[in-house]
């Protein structure tokens, strides 16, 4: 989506250059570098969840480079968001599933949108009862933190075995640069002593429960795509650590502005966006996990329309 003329411009030098978004590049790879340096000669209960907000904001990062930052050149954005600190994704799958989420025509639509987490009824009915208590127990807040992050990975997983089994030359390639990234990073690690297991139990999983944090109540069903996208405001940590992607409906009006004009926007409209999307919002994360903590926020089975 273009921006319109009223959408906010960058009129400075430093937001024209893109500054907070080079400097956060250049933040997450250093610190995460150090931290696996030193990793081993730190208590666990610090690393790991230091190691979480580094690799949450990594996948924020990713977010940001395949919307074309920081720099006007695709595949030189692309190429600052190959390697896999999170281990479980490529990221050229991310960015085809993420750029198609944006394209559909009605969100959360569990055939046409890929990042949705609803179920078409018939398919819901055969699901074996254990399946179905799990995705109803991933409907709650405790639920999407804790066994959120193993469902999201197996479903990925599994689909993405389905295409290559299909012999996509286009999915064998990117899953080939993946695992030797992947590899690589793994070899480095245990040279630093970093033990696979817990890197992935310790690291990435709280990494990717802060990232469903994020993306928890993100999308409902809705009467169209605006009243389908909520407004987390949030907290400066959570606004940067989520680079404002928790102003969601801001972001899907202009997926091609940068985070950090975007609470800026938000500031200046906010009455303007609750009425085009229908009031979803949530003052900040607490609210969120207050009201949903063990409660489903809304039903895993998709509306009949």
């Amino acid at each position: 989506m273009q921006l319109t003329p009223t959408s906010p411009t960058c009129h400075f030098l430093w937001q024209r250059q893109e500054w907070p978004t080079w400097a956060l590049i250049a933040c997450v790879y250093a610190s995460w570098g150090v931290l696996m340096c030193y990793a081993t000669e730190l208590s666990w209960w610090l690393v790991s969840p230091l190691a979480a907000v580094i690799l949450c904001l990594h996948g924020s990062v990713q977010h940001e480079l395949l919307h074309g930052h920081p720099s006007p050149w695709g595949w030189f954005n692309d190429a600052l968001g190959w390697l896999p600190l999170s281990l479980w994704i490529p990221y050229f799958q991310y960015r085809d599933h993420h750029r198609l989420h944006h394209q559909v025509s009605t969100l959360t639509d569990p055939v046409l949108d890929p990042e949705s987490y609803y179920h078409w009824s018939e398919d819901w009915c055969t699901m074996s009862p254990v399946l179905r208590c799990l995705w109803r127990i991933n409907y709650t807040f405790l639920g999407r933190m804790l066994i959120g992050p193993w469902l999201a990975v197996g479903l990925f997983l599994v689909s993405e075995a389905k295409e290559l089994a299909k012999g996509s030359l286009y999915h064998w390639r990117n899953w080939a640069l993946h695992l030797t990234l992947m590899t690589s990073l793994l070899f480095w690690l245990d040279y630093q002593g970093v033990v696979w297991w817990q890197y992935i139990i310790l690291c990435v999983w709280p990494g990717l429960s802060l990232t469903l944090m994020r993306s928890y109540a993100e999308h409902q069903p809705g009467d169209s795509n605006h009243k389908s996208c909520a407004i987390v405001e949030g907290s400066w940590f959570t606004r940067l650590l989520f680079m404002n992607v928790n102003l969601h409906q801001v972001h899907h009006e202009f997926p091609q502005l940068p985070w950090f004009l975007v609470n800026q926007h938000w500031q200046l409209h906010r009455q303007s966006i609750l009425q085009r999307n229908g009031g979803y919002f949530y003052k900040n994360y607490w609210s969120l996990m207050r009201q949903t903590m063990v409660r489903q926020k809304d039903n895993p089975i998709y509306p009949k329309r």
